[in-house]
């Protein structure tokens, strides 16, 4: 019989925050093109790599320099905690800020070369 783990505790929560942060990102007309995510495999580790991709390079830079990339971050984190997120994972986010034209342009479209 196979000694099967659990899988990593993030993974039940990021489909639901994405779903729930994209919705709020068009509700708040932020153009939020997508979210990724690097969750890794050790049951130990409790960090949560999230990448957050804007439409375009200037949207990206719009939203840095006026604090609107912050607020994003802190919704994020406002929505894991309401979905009861373990309260000591979530010091563990990071996020990482890039835009789809970015995507395109530089990883043949792929967020899976963007993120290696």
């Amino acid at each position: 019989m196979k000694n099967e783990q659990a899988p990593p505790v993030q993974f039940q929560f990021i489909d639901s925050v994405k779903k729930l942060m994209l919705n709020w990102a068009q509700e708040n007309d932020i153009k939020l093109h997508d979210i990724d995510y690097v969750v890794p495999f050790v049951q130990t580790d409790k960090s949560l790599a999230v990448w957050l991709f804007y439409d375009t390079d200037n949207t990206m830079n719009f939203f840095k320099n006026n604090g609107t990339t912050e607020t994003v971050k802190l919704k994020y984190l406002q929505l894991l905690a309401e979905l009861n997120y373990p309260a000591d994972y979530l010091n563990e986010v990071s996020f990482f800020i890039d835009s789809n034209e970015n995507i395109k342009t530089h990883f043949r479209g792929s967020n899976f070369y963007r993120l290696r």
